[in-house]
This record gives C-alpha cells, structure tokens and sequence, in this order.
C-alpha cells in the first residue's frame, strides 16, 4: 500500500476527503457504502494517511466533489495561493442554494476593488 511521502500532491488527500463527508453531513460509514469499502478502511484513509486504490481514489474524488487536479496535477495549484486554494474547494463543497449569496458577495468585493484601481491610475 502506498505511503503518503512516496505520492506527492495526496499529502492533504485523506484530511480533504473527511472534510467533505463532514460539509457534506455524511456519516463515515454512509460515504464508505457509497463509495463501496469498509468505513475502518475510510477511516484509515482520513486518519492514518492510507493511499488508497486509484478506483477508490477515483470514487472519493467524484463522490466528495473533490479537486482532481489537486492530486494528480499539483503543480497547476501550486501557481494559486493558499488561500485562494481553499476558497475553490469550499465553493465546490457549498450547497447550490447558496451560490447566489457568494456570487453576489464575490461581484461586491470587485466593485469595490475596481475604483480602488481606477483611482490609482487617475494619478
């Protein structure tokens, strides 16, 4: 079974899997059936680190809505911030109903930036 050290871009891949099943108010064991392992083997994956099987990894990915990229093409994320890493993936964690609020949120904050930016070139 692979170890965490020897699969770059998974270091974080077993703490975003239990994040996703707590957004997303999962139990362990309801994720485990859907995905169709064992809910110690998830259990192992959030806690201890445990690479799973690419068909399991795959599983995961699409069930919990996580960033394929992230762990298969790290250095494409690399280029962002942190922070802005982690904005992207609670989005994609976010119920739909909500995105309306964010995205009207995210348009104030332009606005505001945009005179910021206008005035700096009126100088």
């Amino acid at each position: 079974m692979a170890k965490v050290e020897d699969c770059p871009g998974f270091e974080t891949f077993g703490a975003d899997v239990k994040a996703a099943r707590k957004a997303r108010r999962l139990a362990r064991k309801a994720l485990a059936e859907m995905v169709g392992i064992e809910w110690r083997y998830l259990a192992n994956i959030e806690n201890k680190g445990t690479i799973p099987s690419l068909p399991v990894v795959i599983q995961l990915i699409k069930t919990c809505g996580l960033p394929v990229e992230r762990y298969f093409n790290p250095e494409v994320l690399r280029s962002e911030s942190e922070q802005r890493q982690r904005v992207g993936h609670k989005l994609k964690l976010c119920p739909e109903e909500y995105l309306p609020i964010i995205e009207g949120a995210i348009d104030g904050a332009i606005k505001i930036e945009q005179p910021k930016k206008k005035e700096a070139g009126d100088a």
